[in-house]
Protein backbone atom coordinates (compact mmCIF):
# COMPACT_ATOMS: atom_id res chain seq x y z
CA UNK A 1 0.00 0.00 0.00
CA UNK A 2 1.19 3.54 -0.97
CA UNK A 3 -0.49 6.25 1.52
CA UNK A 4 0.01 10.03 1.54
CA UNK A 5 -1.13 12.07 4.13
CA UNK A 6 -1.22 15.64 3.97
CA UNK A 7 1.42 16.25 1.34
CA UNK A 8 2.89 19.41 0.27
CA UNK A 9 6.16 19.86 -1.82
CA UNK A 10 7.04 22.86 -2.39
CA UNK A 11 9.62 24.40 -5.05
CA UNK A 12 11.20 28.31 -4.75
CA UNK A 13 8.00 29.47 -3.63
CA UNK A 14 5.84 27.52 -6.17
CA UNK A 15 3.53 24.69 -4.70
CA UNK A 16 3.49 21.35 -6.42
CA UNK A 17 1.30 19.36 -4.11
CA UNK A 18 -0.55 21.24 -1.51
CA UNK A 19 -2.23 18.78 1.09
CA UNK A 20 -2.50 15.51 -1.00
CA UNK A 21 -4.14 12.73 1.05
CA UNK A 22 -4.73 9.13 -0.85
CA UNK A 23 -4.13 5.24 -0.54
CA UNK A 24 -3.60 3.25 -2.76
CA UNK A 25 -3.98 -0.66 -2.01
CA UNK A 26 -1.71 -3.57 -3.31
CA UNK A 27 -3.26 -4.38 -6.43
CA UNK A 28 -5.23 -1.57 -7.24
CA UNK A 29 -4.65 0.60 -10.39
CA UNK A 30 -4.45 3.87 -10.78
CA UNK A 31 -4.24 6.67 -13.74
CA UNK A 32 -2.53 10.01 -12.68
CA UNK A 33 -4.08 12.82 -15.35
CA UNK A 34 -3.82 16.21 -15.32
CA UNK A 35 -2.22 19.66 -17.15
CA UNK A 36 1.22 20.27 -17.24
CA UNK A 37 2.30 21.70 -13.83
CA UNK A 38 -0.37 20.09 -12.00
CA UNK A 39 2.22 18.31 -9.79
CA UNK A 40 2.13 14.67 -11.65
CA UNK A 41 6.32 14.08 -11.99
CA UNK A 42 6.13 15.28 -8.39
CA UNK A 43 3.98 13.05 -7.26
CA UNK A 44 5.90 10.56 -8.47
CA UNK A 45 9.16 11.55 -7.53
CA UNK A 46 7.98 11.37 -3.94
CA UNK A 47 6.73 7.78 -4.42
CA UNK A 48 10.43 6.34 -5.86
CA UNK A 49 12.11 8.58 -3.16
CA UNK A 50 13.83 11.23 -5.33
CA UNK A 51 11.96 14.10 -3.47
CA UNK A 52 11.21 14.32 0.09
CA UNK A 53 7.71 16.43 0.92
CA UNK A 54 8.13 19.80 3.01
CA UNK A 55 4.75 18.65 4.91
CA UNK A 56 2.90 15.65 5.43
CA UNK A 57 4.28 12.21 5.18
CA UNK A 58 4.25 8.70 2.95
CA UNK A 59 4.42 5.56 3.78
CA UNK A 60 4.92 2.87 1.36
CA UNK A 61 4.16 -1.07 2.66
CA UNK A 62 3.83 0.20 5.58
CA UNK A 63 7.20 1.86 6.41
CA UNK A 64 7.48 5.86 5.82
CA UNK A 65 9.76 7.17 3.30
CA UNK A 66 11.80 9.05 5.86
CA UNK A 67 13.42 5.37 7.06
CA UNK A 68 13.77 4.17 3.27
CA UNK A 69 16.33 4.87 0.79
CA UNK A 70 16.16 5.71 -2.83
CA UNK A 71 17.22 3.22 -5.19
Amino acid sequence: MIQFREVTKIYDNITALRKVSFSIGKGEYVFVTGPSGAGKSTLLKLIYLAEKPDEGSISIAGYSTDTLKER
